[in-house]
């Protein structure tokens, strides 16, 4: 495989040569800007909006002929972060483009369509008003950021409020900033689908060479506390642990609190800490992590606990938690773990 990396006025990409029957494709870009209610609201209609009717098809001609294709295109905005992937079969990637090409240069947002992802979008919203474990993330994180910032999550009904007043307009003023924002663009294929993907970045990302938008960036002074939310239909209490940290991504700190959490907690397995002990030791919960997220280039981020304990356990669970971070704060990690995870990590 063969790695290449080209930058130009408006885009990077980012190629990784292969002869694969199945072709992966990622095109990202920060829109983000000041965070509103209003602004969310209109990012959750903006991803369902978008593959909803392009050119001269409607939704369903859209899909139709995806489907056909054997393919599959996704949008998501998360973080104030668009990403669009696609995955298709080289043999039909070429006619799978088109269809990306249409979407972005030619969307609809028809206001018949429009009106049915309200509706969906606001069934998803209330929906989530159940989601513990995505709730407690929020709290944590609007604790430590403030509204206007990417990682502050609004409430479900100010969502639900927001969302009858977002317009057409709003819609394609976002899509606008979207085509004149810097993109990202990620692929594994041949080079001849590598070429199609470029040319096809080239024709329709508007980007403007002037000084873009300050980013609103708003962490909060960290202070110990404590937010609750009750959710009556939960058995168990999830919870999200963790503090704001200092640095961004390029400090020289970055990677070595990657590596320190990782240690009190990696993701998936059993290999971290807190697993080996509150878990497996004292068999408190099924499942706790830890990971640092959103540290970004010019972003201070936060490091992150995910756990959850039955109600007669909670107290017990989170003094054996706080136990594990006090005892790494102090001790730091063994010689044995260093050699360990730097093998896991490699």
């Amino acid at each position: 495989m063969k790695y290449h990396l080209t930058k130009e006025a408006g885009y990077s990409l980012a190629t990784n040569v292969q002869g694969t029957d199945t072709v992966m494709t990622y095109i990202s870009a920060d829109i983000h800007r000041m965070q509103t209610a209003e602004h969310r609201a209109t990012e959750l209609l903006y991803t369902e909006a978008l593959l909803s009717g392009a050119g001269t098809l409607n939704r369903a001609q859209f899909l139709n002929v995806l489907n056909l294709l054997g393919a599959r295109v996704s949008v998501s905005i998360s973080d104030g972060v668009f990403t669009l992937h696609i995955r298709s079969s080289a043999a039909t990637f070429k006619k799978t483009l088109l269809l990306v090409e249409t979407i972005l240069l030619s969307p609809t947002f028809d206001k018949a369509e429009l009106d049915r992802i309200k509706l969906t979008v606001i069934n998803e919203i209330k929906e989530s008003k159940e989601d513990s474990k995505a709730i407690a993330k929020e709290g944590l994180r609007n604790s430590f950021y403030g509204m206007h910032d990417r990682r502050y999550s609004y409430t479900e009904d100010t969502l639900i409020k927001a969302i009858p007043r977002i317009t057409k307009q709003h819609l394609k003023k976002l899509h606008t900033e979207l085509l004149q924002s810097t993109w990202s663009c990620t692929q594994g294929s041949s080079k001849e689908n590598i070429a199609l993907l470029e040319k096809m970045v080239k024709k329709t990302n508007r980007f403007k060479k002037t000084a873009e938008p300050l980013q609103v960036h708003q962490q909060t002074p960290p202070t110990p506390g404590l937010t609750l939310r009750h959710i009556p239909s939960r058995q168990n209490i999830d919870f999200s642990i963790g503090a704001p940290f200092p640095i961004t991504m390029h400090h020289p700190d970055y990677a070595p609190l990657v590596f320190g959490i990782t240690v009190l907690g990696k993701l998936g397995g059993f290999t971290g800490r807190l697993m080996s002990t509150v878990r497996e030791a004292e068999g408190l919960t099924y499942g706790i992590y830890a990971g640092p997220e959103t540290f970004y280039r010019e972003e201070q981020g936060y490091w992150r606990i995910m756990t959850f304990f039955a109600p007669e356990k909670a107290v017990q669970g989170l003094t054996s938690t706080f136990r594990e971070v006090q005892k790494i704060y102090d001790e730091g990690i063994t010689k044995e773990e260093l050699v360990k995870f730097k093998k896991i990590l490699k």
